[in-house]
């Protein structure tokens, strides 16, 4: 195995092991910890600036009030941090298993090198939306 072959397989394992970790958080944080029974409590630091306007809500649209401290919480700057670093391991991760699928299925090496270049430019192209997404997100305009 070549050398950029090996540390690409680690950088394989790696973020696999690190997309655990950031998934058992996301979905610990966004799902668990600030799901339904901690809607109007800003638990953590990072969540409604505004807890009487979100109290106000809650009463009168629940279904927006949740978005308004989701919102905060996505627009917090460590937020948008552990965001970007999740969209990046979960993007190569799952790219470059696509990629590895294209290398062992596919024979001829015209279509490989064309299968894989398809995958590298869609992954970057996802990879950037996400990341632009995370990054440009402002609450405030919705």
């Amino acid at each position: 195995m070549s050398s950029g072959g090996s540390s690409t397989w680690l950088l394989q394992r790696v973020t696999g092991a690190l997309l655990f970790v950031t998934l058992g958080a996301h979905f610990y944080l966004y799902h668990y910890f600030m799901g339904p029974g901690m809607w109007g409590f800003d638990s953590i630091g990072f969540g409604a600036t505004d807890l009487a306007t979100l109290k106000a809500m809650m009463e009168t649209n629940p279904d927006m009030a949740k978005y308004y401290k989701l919102a905060h919480l996505f627009a917090a700057p460590w937020w948008k941090v552990f965001d970007v670093a999740f969209i990046s391991f979960a993007a190569y991760h799952g790219f470059y298993g696509i990629k590895s699928i294209i290398d062992d299925w596919v024979t001829h090496n015209g279509w490989r090198m064309f299968g894989n270049w398809v995958v590298y430019l869609f992954g970057f192209a996802l990879w950037l939306v996400g990341i632009l997404t995370v990054i440009n997100f402002n609450p405030e305009l919705f």
